[in-house]
């Protein structure tokens, strides 16, 4: 069977061919805790109750875009296993880019197989060789820079190696998924990430 979600199917890359992925445009995410542990919390009364590492990631979540002037979040929820972010990339300086242009597979960058598997447990070379500006790069900085505030206060945090995109092309769309991530936390028993 062709296609994998939640660890459950094999799919192939849902990455756009030829797309640059640092364009302007409209961006979904969604990025899974590894094995889809509770690592962020739980959800009471359909709000979220945060774990000590469930802040740590919505604090370098909200930094992330605090920070870059090119980036506009629209909507985002962390839930107990897994986060949903729904943002902007809007124009920024040309001299920021590179030639190359790739997506992410891995915990690391695709872009040169030299720097790929031997340094999944060193970020700040992966980073490196990412597309500047690129999803790949932005969800790369938040996971890495969690996982090291995680670890610094002995907290035992995993992210599941890739995550899931969707390029958002028309209203209707945005719509949906504007309201999807905000009714998550009270429709949480019906999410298929839900696990008791």
């Amino acid at each position: 069977m062709e296609g994998k979600f939640a660890d459950r199917f094999r799919i192939k890359s849902g990455r756009l061919k030829n797309c640059d992925y640092s364009n302007p445009g409209i961006y979904f995410v969604t990025i899974c805790t590894l094995n889809h542990n509770k690592f962020f919390g739980k959800i009471e009364n359909g709000k979220m109750i945060y774990k000590q590492s469930g802040e740590i990631v919505k604090d370098e979540l909200l930094k992330t875009f605090e920070i870059r002037k090119y980036l506009k979040l629209i909507n985002w929820v962390i839930m107990p296993n897994h986060l949903h972010l729904l943002f902007c990339v809007r124009e920024f300086p040309v001299q920021t880019l590179r030639k190359n242009v790739e997506t992410c597979r891995r915990r690391v960058s695709t872009y040169n197989k030299s720097v790929s598997e031997n340094n999944i447990h060193k970020p700040e070379i992966a980073i490196k060789k990412w597309k500047a500006n690129s999803v790949g790069s932005i969800i790369n900085q938040i996971k890495s820079i969690s996982t090291k505030r995680t670890r610094n206060k002995n907290l035992f945090f995993a992210w599941q190696s890739r995550y899931y995109d969707e390029i958002i092309f028309d209203q209707k769309r945005l719509i949906q998924v504007v309201n999807y991530i905000k009714n998550n936390p009270k429709n949480w028993e019906k999410d298929k990430l839900f696990l008791k």
